[in-house]
């Protein structure tokens, strides 16, 4: 069929057959392949965005357990520094102990305050405290309750000359944080 047609025709109908057939497979073939690769191209920035929180949660939850261990000493040090509920009668014990080495007479009121603390948020003992003996007695008393264990906040203390030559008497009040037993 093409032989009877002159060699202008055949040029014009193999060219209309290459355009028509490029077309045709650029609109069948290429342009939803592009599409897809470009689909494919979003899902793989959704799924790099996703694996990046992914594994700046995963550097987080193991920055967290690296600082477990501090954490866990930190609260043990804290423990140290409150004293367990129930534990007042010890305490005082050790208060009374106390007075004796350094030569004072003590008198010791205490009392528990069940609601927290609104800064703390702890329960409390409030000891108060009357001492009389010398001033230097009562000195280095306030120094060893200062190096005890556990957190004394002493709110105004109150020098008086004693009765007696040399003696003095110091007056107080304590706040000591308490803990549930555990």
């Amino acid at each position: 069929m093409l032989h009877r047609l002159s060699l202008k025709r055949q040029f014009y109908v193999i060219s209309t057959a290459f355009l028509i057939g490029s077309v045709v497979l650029g609109v069948f073939i290429i342009y939803p392949t592009i599409h897809a690769l470009s689909s494919v191209s979003d899902d793989i920035k959704v799924i790099q965005q996703e694996l990046e929180i992914r594994y700046n949660d995963t550097q987080a939850m193991r920055r967290t357990l690296r600082e477990l261990d501090s954490v866990n000493k930190e609260i043990e040090t804290y423990k140290s520094f409150v004293i367990p509920h129930g534990e007042e009668v010890h305490i005082i014990e050790q208060l009374e102990m106390l007075a004796q080495e350094h030569a004072l007479d003590q008198t010791l009121g205490a009392s528990f305050t069940d609601t927290p603390d609104s800064t703390v948020g702890l329960p409390y003992y409030t000891f108060s405290f009357v001492l009389t003996g010398t001033f230097e007695d009562m000195f280095t008393y306030l120094q060893t309750l200062e190096s005890q264990p556990y957190y004394i906040i002493i709110q105004g203390i109150d020098f008086r000359r004693g009765t007696e030559p040399g003696t003095a008497s110091l007056r107080f009040d304590a706040r000591m944080y308490a803990r549930q037993m555990t």
